[in-house]
């Protein structure tokens, strides 16, 4: 699966997305906030977004700023569609939250590699777990691992300083052991390196607790060797109580 943007795939999710229309809310009434606004004005982010990636295949000149600007404000747009969505509880409301929630990914790797940065997370994070819970060949959650992979680096300075370390439930905490958790699941050693490396390296207090904890269910989940002596390795390397700070 490809989970980069690619603008005719993304309008086809898009579309699909609210083909049978979004449920009304006390926010329609403000003309702004309307599903059709939101619509309309996603179409024409798309079309934006096409042009800024030619642009930058073509050499053009678009700053950092520009790329986070576009992002933010397609992001919003997005949360401003599932406001709307999320008015509903039965199974074509649950179903369009998941498929508006999925669009985030690729704007997210969008923005990663135009050069931007990213701010909104959360939903990201949510479209990711969504994806890592379907999947079940290794292959494809070894493709998975490498979207989660272009995103990390593209996360803005601001949420890397990790100032809500009382919360566990930080879109930051848990893209990074998310990424630790795919790349397992991929059984790829190379990538499953990558992701520990980078849990060290950003999460060092719940670096820890994670290789004690997947060391125990190495045998309930019946991983291959391959990776539990990567496991082990990590774990003997930072598991001990001197070793992270």
């Amino acid at each position: 699966m490809n989970y980069s943007f690619e603008a005719k795939n993304f309008r086809q999710m898009f579309d699909l997305a609210v083909s049978e229309g979004i449920d009304t809310s006390p926010l329609a009434q403000q003309v702004e906030n309307s599903p059709e606004r939101l619509i309309e004005a996603m179409l024409q982010a798309i079309d934006v977004m096409a042009r800024a990636e030619a642009d930058i295949a073509a050499d053009g000149d678009i700053g950092e700023k520009d790329i986070t600007e576009i992002g933010d404000y397609v992001m919003t747009l997005i949360e401003g569609l599932l406001g709307h969505a999320q008015t509903g509880t039965d199974s074509r409301s649950m179903t369009q939250v998941r498929a508006l929630t999925r669009l985030t990914l690729p704007v997210a790797m969008w923005v990663a590699r135009c050069g931007g940065r990213l701010d909104k997370l959360e939903l990201v994070v949510n479209a990711l777990a969504d994806y890592a819970n379907e999947l079940r060949k290794p292959e494809d959650l070894a493709e998975l691992t490498g979207a989660v992979a272009t995103i990390l680096p593209a996360v803005s300075d601001a949420v890397r300083q990790d100032l809500e370390q009382a919360n566990p439930m930080r879109p930051w905490r848990i893209l990074n052991l998310n990424y630790c958790i795919i790349a397992t699941r991929s059984h790829d050693p190379g990538l499953i390196e990558a992701a520990y490396d980078v849990l060290v390296k950003n999460l060092p207090q719940d670096a820890r607790s994670f290789f004690k904890e997947g060391l125990q269910q190495m045998d309930a989940i019946g991983y291959p060797e391959s990776v539990r002596e990567v496991l082990d390795r990590y774990d003997k390397l930072w598991g001990a109580e001197s070793t992270l700070h």
